[in-house]
């Protein structure tokens, strides 16, 4: 055997000996490699574009510094190039090379401290320190073993990283076979920053599959702090965006009604195109449930549908009900109604014809009882999110000039006594567009057939039922010049019923058997004219050159009055007046230049009034951004209205000659700031009628501030009538504040909070508070929470709620980054509660 120094002029000999090798050795002289142990580089010292890409919270990155040759050819057809201070030969057989050893191989680098290159059997043998390098992988190990034909490996004491996954961890024997797959034994993974691993999944098998973007763990235990917390037989992760099939880490809770809470989630990817989650949750005071979560995505139709059981719901546990015993007002069959019984919720969620003329809507949610959410989902939902459940469908086409469709609409109150009595099944319509030289012609017409819904508790002897038929017909001129514009309207409106008494249910009495009209018909002509006109001006504010418009406008609307007195009494005249579906619009600034006051189709309401408006915006002059626009207006009626949607209780409002002052304020002070504001000021009362605000600042430091104020000065609740046979209006005032805020703090620490307030009653209605940590390896979310845990059944008398009617409790949502969420309770919460959160997450993914 004769040995080699290194020195130029006696690396001859070793490349004629290296020439009988089945894949050519060449080798040059280098300097060893140096560099951090798993590539990690500190955030400050990686470059602008590097920062950039940093995930949220991310105090560094994996930084891979070697990137192969762009034309490297794969292994099998590549020569060895190699450095070493030292090299032996055997013949012509083996090679051995010592002290900083460097061999490339087309997109592998190899560094050891020693090597052994056998030439029958094209393998290498590396033996310490050795490191193994390919675009987007590093592993270090004491030594190892591979084939100078293919890409395969086999490493032991092992320490690895896939750079774009962030994977990192490490083995007591790792094989890795092309590109494709790694495979270890007693080994473990993060995805945390070198030597500060938050969590850690150890595991006596672990296979990755980078082709596929997911791994398989089996017999795993996860440790969280280095405190083993959850074993686990078998579990499949994606290490990408790949979805793989597989258990979800379970999700832990605990809750006044319902106990502690364990879900073990399993995700089934099905087909490219489908998937299923299937969560069995246990819960602790209501029993087993069974969940399911399927999701289906075509070039036509987007489809989820969302299904929940429970057999033999144990009652669970009210604060509320458990009062009412002790006090004798409920006996305990009373209180907890539904123990014993098979609890269930279906909800189908579908869009199609996204691309086409031909499209779908599907938003259907049923319940086997009113409670069912209140009880089951205790935290989930507030009291203004979930007051009812709505089952509709509706297929439409929109051609050239028309959009025609039939749908099928049934909303049922969670609050059973604010249940409205009618569904409509079905309703057609069909709008048509058609330009006449300067005209414009539109035809508007709906058909409705309406029926009494099986959900309505009160007696419906007063009730009718049938079809109606609306149409309108308008016939527009709209002219625009640069300084502004003109549009005189004409048209007709006609409204057809074909009645019958309702059904009789919940009560005794016998309808009137006198028939004033079963078939009334109205119809009525319209006139209107729409003037507006623009002027600016240049000003300043402060260095910033602005353009301010005033924007007068006119509204002159005319609609012939007729008797509807035939609607008032519409079968006899013991019955309610006719009311499908119509409600007075709420006045606000846009209620100046609608054509109706009406929100619905049972009324043709009369006009003869005046709308004036004016509009001042502050335009920027550089960038065409509108910094401030401020509205006023008012209503000026020439003859007060006599249309009513129930001649006993008629709207005093719309009975004003000069309607209620209207403004509108809306404001972007900077980048970051909002603000917007509705007024509605009674001038007959001095006071005000209704008043919302909302102030909102968001800025790139991710911080949300949001303040939201609601008034008004009058309410009207059907649901909370003494006599159901009676509409009785509440003059009570809506008075409340809602403040909620995410303000990130230095380091990686936020702070959440939210207070939602009503003065009329001084309750607070929902109050959390709590802090947020993020960093690249986990985020935990820890939230205190007190809320209003309102009964839907109990109507929205806030005057009554007192401390048992709260629910409080503490809430955690802990994730592992690259790994799973084991829960997102407290997401959900902000998403829904905060304005800008969820785009905030959006932002960050």
């Amino acid at each position: 055997m004769t040995a080699y120094r290194r020195h130029h002029r006696k690396l001859l000999p070793c490349l004629a000996a290296c020439g009988a090798l089945t894949s050519p050795l060449i080798i040059a002289q280098t300097e060893p490699a140096s560099g951090q142990e798993l590539d990690w580089v500190d955030a400050d010292q990686l470059t602008e574009s590097q920062q950039k890409q940093l995930p949220a919270g991310c105090c560094g990155a994996f930084i891979d510094p070697y990137t192969a040759p762009a034309d490297a050819l794969p292994v099998e057809q590549t020569p060895i190039s190699a450095t070493a201070q030292s090299i032996q030969a055997d013949g012509n057989r083996a090679f051995e090379l010592h002290g900083g050893v460097r061999l490339e191989q087309g997109p592998r680098l190899l560094e050891t401290e020693s090597a052994t290159l056998d030439q029958v059997s094209g393998e290498i043998v590396l033996d310490g320190n050795v490191t193994l390098r390919e675009t987007g992988l590093l592993i270090r190990a004491d030594n190892a073993q591979m084939s100078t034909t293919n890409e395969d490996a086999s490493v032991d004491n092992a320490r690895f990283v896939l750079h774009e996954s962030r994977l990192n961890g490490s083995a007591g024997h790792l094989q890795k076979f092309g590109d494709r797959l790694l495979r270890m034994r007693h080994g473990d993974f993060t995805t945390c920053e070198p030597d500060n691993a938050f969590w850690r999944l150890k595991a006596k098998e672990l296979t990755l599959y980078s082709d596929k973007n997911y791994g398989v763990a089996k017999n795993a235990r996860l440790e969280v702090a280095d405190i083993p917390v959850l074993y686990i037989p078998y579990l499949a992760f994606p290490i990408g965006d790949e979805r793989q099939s597989g258990l979800l880490f379970p999700s832990f809770s605990q809750s006044t009604n319902n106990g502690v809470e364990y879900a073990q989630p399993f995700y089934w990817n099905i087909a490219p195109q489908l998937d299923a989650t299937l969560t069995p949750s246990y819960m602790e005071k209501h029993g087993t449930l069974l969940d399911i979560n399927v999701r289906h995505l075509s070039s036509f139709f987007s489809s989820e549908l969302n299904a929940s059981y429970l057999p033999d719901d144990r009652g669970g546990y009210d604060q509320q009900s458990d009062s009412a015993i002790a006090s004798g007002e409920l006996t305990e069959e009373e209180a907890y109604p539904h123990r014993g019984e098979d609890r269930w919720l279906l909800q189908l969620n579908q869009t199609g014809g996204a691309q086409s003329r031909l499209k779908t809507v599907i938003d259907y949610t049923d319940v086997s009882d009113v409670d069912y959410l209140r009880d089951i989902t205790s935290g989930e939902t507030d009291l203004e999110y979930a007051a009812s459940i709505r089952k509709f469908g509706q297929v439409s086409y929109t051609g050239d000039h028309w959009n025609l469709g039939i749908s099928a609409n049934e909303v049922r109150y969670l609050n059973e006594s604010a249940q409205q009595p009618y569904k409509e099944l079905p309703h057609a319509f069909a709008r048509g567009q058609y330009s006449l030289s300067d005209l414009q012609l539109s035809i508007d017409s709906h058909y409705s057939k309406f029926d009494l819904i099986s959900y309505y508790q009160r007696p419906s002897h007063e009730l009718v039922v049938g079809e109606r038929l609306h149409t309108a017909v308008n016939l527009a001129w709209p002219t625009r010049w640069q300084w502004g514009y003109a549009t005189p309207t004409v048209g007709v409106r006609d409204l057809r019923y074909q009645l019958e008494q309702a059904p009789i249910i919940n009560t005794d009495s016998t309808p009137d058997p006198t028939i004033n009209n079963r078939s009334p018909q109205l119809n009525a002509p319209q006139a209107s004219l729409d003037l507006g006109m623009f002027f600016e001006r240049w000003t300043q504010w402060g260095d910033t050159p602005l353009i301010q418009t005033l924007e007068p406008r006119l509204f002159y609307l005319y609609s012939e009055y007729v008797d509807h007195q035939a609607l008032y009494n519409p079968l006899n005249d013991s019955n309610q007046a006719l009311d499908f579906d119509t409600r007075l619009f709420q006045m606000d600034y846009n209620q100046l230049f609608r054509s109706t006051r009406f929100n619905g189709l049972d009324r043709l309401d009369d006009a003869n009034q005046l709308s004036v408006g004016l509009t001042t915006r502050f335009i920027s002059a550089r960038t065409g951004e509108e910094h401030l626009a401020l509205s006023l207006g008012q209503i000026y009626r020439f003859e007060t209205p006599k249309v009513v949607l129930d001649p006993s209780a008629p709207s005093e409002a719309y009975s004003y000659r000069q309607s209620e002052y209207v403004g509108r304020i809306s404001a972007r002070a900077s980048e970051h700031f909002r603000l917007s504001s509705d007024v509605v000021y009674d001038h007959r009362n001095n006071a005000l009628t209704s008043a919302s605000a909302s102030v909102e600042y968001s800025d790139d430091s991710q911080r949300l501030v949001n303040l939201t104020y609601r008034y008004q000065r009058q309410t009207t609740d059907l649901a909370l009538s003494a006599d159901p046979d009676t509409d009785i209006v509440y003059n009570q005032r809506l008075n409340q504040l809602d403040v909620g805020a995410f303000i990130p703090l230095d380091g990686n620490w936020s702070l959440i909070g939210r207070s939602h307030y009503d003065f009329n009653f001084d309750l607070e209605l929902d109050t959390f508070a709590g802090f947020e940590y993020n960093d690249c390896c986990y985020r935990v979310r820890l939230l205190w929470r007190e809320w209003l845990n309102f009964d839907y059944n109990s109507g929205y008398d806030l005057e009554s709620a007192n401390s048992d009617d709260y629910d409080r409790g503490f809430f955690i949502d802990l994730q592992l980054k690259g790994l799973a969420s084991i829960s997102d309770r407290v997401g959900n919460l902000l998403r829904k509660t905060i304005p800008g959160y969820a785009e905030r997450e959006d932002n960050l993914q």
